[in-house]
């Protein structure tokens, strides 16, 4: 029987580091968006609690929190970088896009789903 060797070559010390360098330079091109699109959030919700039950609740808010970076990333890009670092700009609304489609897609199931529940009304209805 053959022994597997665990590959202990991972330094801690030295992920971090990448993870650092990686966090500096996405943050030159979504600038400090994981924190602003929480606020925005919170005001489009208009300070109530986003209630999430259903897998496909889950999956439309995940969908639109990464659409909303897409956006703010191409905001940064377009009205107060220089320059981009990690991906061109136009990568930015082509990944939205991809997003947006994929939440239609989810909405439609989410929409069938609510056809054949008799006890849901309305997309998000609580």
């Amino acid at each position: 029987m053959a022994t597997t060797e665990i590959d202990c070559g991972a330094d801690v010390a030295e992920i971090l580091r990448l993870s650092a360098e990686t966090y500096e330079s996405k943050t030159t091109d979504y600038g400090s968006s994981w924190r602003a699109i929480g606020h925005i959030i919170h005001l489009l919700a208009r300070g109530e609690p986003i209630v999430l039950e259903t897998p496909e609740d889950i999956i439309a808010f995940g969908l639109f929190t990464r659409r909303m970076d897409k956006f703010a990333r191409e905001f940064n890009g377009t009205f107060l970088s220089e320059s981009l670092t990690f991906e061109a700009l136009a990568d930015s609304p082509e990944d939205e896009s991809v997003y947006a489609a994929m939440a239609a897609a989810n909405i439609r199931d989410m929409e069938d789903r609510e056809m054949t529940d008799p006890n849901r009304v309305g997309i998000g209805a609580k």
